[in-house]
């Protein structure tokens, strides 16, 4: 089974570069069983980006998929409109949601194109589309055994199960801790998974005030479901608008201090779960993180970093390329982890530089000294590894 995140915030899109290590496009994240079936958990902006990779691989071919909802809020649905193998003849869609009092499946996705939300409406779409609702009762699709529970949530929303290939896969997010029933089933789906994703949108101290009653989590609740229930890796997820990088790194490294086996959820990772009882999930962090134009460069830089026994590190090396979202750099020697590496580039005095001040200026400024801190997140846990250039 591999598991793919196309959309990993909440709420709204946030392009801003802030995020554009873990990703702006809200929820939509694929699983691939050994057979090929295509299962697609929820249908924010991140799906866009999903539809394209899906018909350069399938070209023309015909494409069956999957698409289990848990909720009808606009962040987990307004992304089927953009969504183009709806639009090819030939392929096949099928819409599987919990049945909610008062709320149908068909009409909350066909709902949101209709006049005045969308210049056209879903019957443009050549691909056949079904919809099914779901009860209490387990689904088997392709070998796999697909469970839901409710979670609490404005207008509910549910949590999902994947066993298949070996592997227990759970996808838990817009839920808020406190509710006795939910907080039961909550865990009876993350029992002994290999991987839980988690809503942890706020902060423990914001799901205790201001944002209380919102229907969302925090990292800690993760942890205590993790620990509890036997939670094999964590990946906090549907991260905040209002939280960049740097905020979400800090979650994590929070979430580390209860539970070692934890990530922050980011646009292009893999989750491969292989078979067998004492497999370890692969998590690889896929290349298309830094496909936009890379500047090949030769800068000094100088790396900090802390390892696991509490030391701090430090090395010279040489900056090699750079890109919006992040640079590829050597070291002499090698570097071993666990804790955030902290990089010092230095700018030459001839390189043109504009600073975070100076949007408003009608060029950049030229003969600027100065220095770039960047931070690239942890490794993802003991047993996973990462295998993508330094970014």
């Amino acid at each position: 089974m591999k598991i793919k995140f196309w959309g990993v915030r909440g709420s709204t899109p946030t392009p801003e570069r802030r995020n554009s290590r873990y990703g702006g496009n809200t929820t939509c994240v694929e699983v691939r069983l050994e057979n090929g079936t295509l299962i697609i958990l929820d249908c924010g902006s991140g799906l866009r980006a999903l539809g394209k990779s899906l018909l350069r691989e399938f070209g023309e071919r015909p494409l069956r998929g999957n698409v289990f909802l848990t909720h009808f809020h606009w962040d987990h649905i307004q992304g089927i409109p953009f969504f183009l193998p709806l639009y090819k003849k030939g392929n096949v869609f099928l819409f599987h949601s919990v049945k909610r009092e008062g709320r149908e499946l068909r009409g909350a996705v066909e709902g949101q194109m209709v006049s005045p939300y969308f210049p056209v409406d879903m019957s443009v779409m050549g691909a056949a589309r079904h919809f099914y609702d779901l009860d209490e009762h387990p689904v088997n699709l392709n070998g796999a055994i697909i469970s839901s529970a409710p979670l609490y949530h404005p207008q509910e929303s549910v949590g999902y199960r994947i066993e298949a290939d070996g592997g227990v896969f759970t996808f838990a997010t817009d839920t808020e801790p406190g509710s006795p029933l939910h907080d039961r089933s909550v865990r009876e789906l993350a029992r002994q998974a290999d991987v839980l994703v988690y809503d942890a949108q706020y902060t423990p101290e914001q799901v205790e005030g201001e944002k209380k009653g919102w229907g969302h989590s925090s990292w800690l609740e993760g942890t205590r479901i993790a620990n509890e229930v036997g939670v094999k890796h964590l990946v906090l997820f549907h991260h905040d608008p209002d939280h960049d990088d740097f905020f979400v790194d800090g979650l994590v490294e929070k979430a580390r201090q209860e539970f070692p086996r934890v990530s922050g959820a980011s646009e292009g990772t893999e989750i491969i779960l292989p078979r067998g009882h004492a497999r370890q999930a692969s998590l690889a962090s896929a290349s298309n993180r830094r496909q936009e134009a890379r500047y090949q460069v030769q800068l000094p830089l100088y790396v900090e970093w802390g390892e696991a026994v509490g030391q701090t590190q430090t090395a010279e090396g040489v900056c090699k390329d750079v890109s919006r979202t992040g640079i590829y750099f050597v070291t002499s020697g090698d570097m071993n982890s666990a804790k955030p590496i902290h990089l010092e580039l230095i700018i030459p005095d001839d390189v043109t530089h504009r600073g975070d001040g100076d949007q408003g200026l009608p060029r950049a400024k030229t003969g600027v000294a100065g220095r770039i801190f960047a931070e690239e997140t942890s490794p993802l846990s003991p047993t996973l590894e990462e295998e993508d250039e330094a970014q």
